[in-house]
């Protein structure tokens, strides 16, 4: 019996059990209109926060904390320094469900994500290869960019 048939199946007898799929971490999610790269589920298997599939490159950081409050539907913002610490974490799992969709891998490279977490007047935090530190808010570059999260 071919796989497809084999989980059709048996979505079919979870279905009809009262059962549903949760979400694990670096699912892909499309439902209502929202999709995204799963970053947090509830206990249930429910999502609480979505990653972009999209992002934008060669930003500062106030651009950056535009474009994403203007994501999509505007529920949307860049990440807190917390929040791209898990990104950062699960980048690898994360990219997995990227590449069978064909999207923009994330963290790829030699790149930097903004956060919206502030770590003086004139630096913004920002995750890059090294790890999360303190950057010019006025950085850009096309190694400079932006998702965004939103908390579901």
């Amino acid at each position: 019996m071919s796989k497809r048939i084999l989980y059709t199946i048996l979505g079919f007898a979870l279905t009809l059990g009262g059962c549903s799929r949760g979400y694990e971490l670096g699912d892909y999610y499309h439902s209502g209109g929202e999709k995204g790269i799963v970053l947090a589920v509830d206990d249930e298997g429910k999502v609480t926060m979505l990653m972009s599939v999209d992002e934008a490159l060669n930003l500062d950081s106030d651009s950056a904390m535009k474009w994403a409050s203007n994501y999509a539907d505007g529920s949307w913002h860049l990440p807190s320094k917390e929040e791209m610490t898990v990104i950062k974490k699960y980048k690898s799992l994360m990219n997995i469900t990227i590449g069978h969709k064909k999207l923009q891998p994330v963290m790829a490279g030699h790149t930097f994500y903004w956060t919206s977490t502030p770590c003086s007047e004139s630096h913004t935090f920002a995750c890059g290869p090294d790890g999360i530190r303190c950057y010019f808010n006025t950085n850009t570059s096309p190694f400079y960019r932006a998702r965004a999260v939103k908390t579901l």
